[in-house]
């Protein structure tokens, strides 16, 4: 595996930006002797991030990203990129910047192994297929973080202030998609926005779930005041059955036999806010229930 550097900063920095990266990626694989590199084909730090991901064929994201896993050629091979300014800044930040960087690269190792391994197999209803892209960032949330926990950085809040918001803003949010579809009817609109919703909630739920089992520690020990608030809120019981789904989940092999209770918790999110997912006809149907509003502790 090779660094590359493109842009008079990077090349600038390059002596010492490579020795800082060869030395955290030595770190990390003599730590996780299980981590499989073999796809990194190179490792590139670049002035231009945006135009070396076009250049390498893959298009740009919004926002701003440190680095980003991109096909490298035909031949399965992968390249990480690094915008090369903003990480000549981390170097020269404090340690707690330091410490932030050895974890995002931790995570891109472990996302660089799991690209080794073959896609699932199509699911096969409707409904599946419907829910498949909320259950595959859910796995990649949990697998990475619960693998990466011990390099979280001691100043890291684990998504705990990004869920505790999620709390008290989806319930208003639902109720407005539901109110909307009373008002137009739009069945399809009602489903693609609150799909939205709940993949957010889900996705950020797994986040959380991943690094507590990575430490051994249950939500009540990190943070007594975030057990209280999700064990008085709608999410206590989609919670408790996800967090147990996931950890059995990790233990075997990923397919179906992993995925069907994730389902079941996505279909238990929605079911809180009166939709009930159905499937006829070969298409997804939403059922829309009147419920009391669920509430979150104030």
């Amino acid at each position: 595996m090779k660094i590359e550097f493109d842009g008079p900063v990077s090349k600038a920095n390059a002596a010492t930006l490579s020795q800082v990266l060869e030395a955290l990626l030595s770190r990390i694989q003599a730590r996780d002797t299980r981590l499989d590199l073999s796809l990194l084909a190179r490792i590139i730090v670049t002035d231009q991030l945006a135009a070396t991901e076009q250049q390498l064929g893959a298009t740009p994201v919004a926002g701003e990203h440190l680095s980003r896993i991109v096909a490298d050629g035909a031949g399965g091979q992968l390249a990480l990129l690094f915008d090369g300014a903003r990480l000549w800044q981390i170097l020269e930040g404090d340690g707690a910047e330091i410490a932030r960087l050895i974890h995002h690269l931790h995570k891109e190792c472990w996302r660089l192994h799991d690209a080794r391994a073959p896609q699932a197999a199509a699911a096969d209803t409707p409904l599946a297929r419907a829910l498949a892209p909320i259950v595959a960032a859910m796995w990649q949330e949990y697998r990475i973080n619960r693998r990466s926990a011990w390099s979280l950085p001691p100043d890291s809040d684990l998504l705990l202030n990004h869920l505790a918001a999620l709390l008290q803003a989806l319930p208003g949010g639902m109720q407005e998609e539901i109110t909307l579809y009373f008002a137009d009817q739009d069945l399809d609109g009602l489903f693609a926005k609150s799909l939205g919703r709940i993949a957010h909630l889900m996705q950020a739920v797994a986040h959380v779930q991943g690094y507590l089992d990575g430490m051994g520690q249950p939500l009540a020990a990190v943070s007594g005041e975030m057990h209280e608030l999700v064990a008085g809120s709608f999410l206590s019981p989609i919670w408790l059955t996800t967090a147990q789904h996931l950890a059995a989940g990790h233990d075997i092999e990923p397919g179906e036999l992993a995925d069907v209770p994730l389902r079941r918790d996505i279909h238990n999110a929605f079911a809180t806010f009166g939709l009930q997912l159905r499937e006829e006809d070969g298409d997804v149907w939403v059922d829309v229930q009147p419920i009391a509003r669920p509430e979150t502790l104030h």
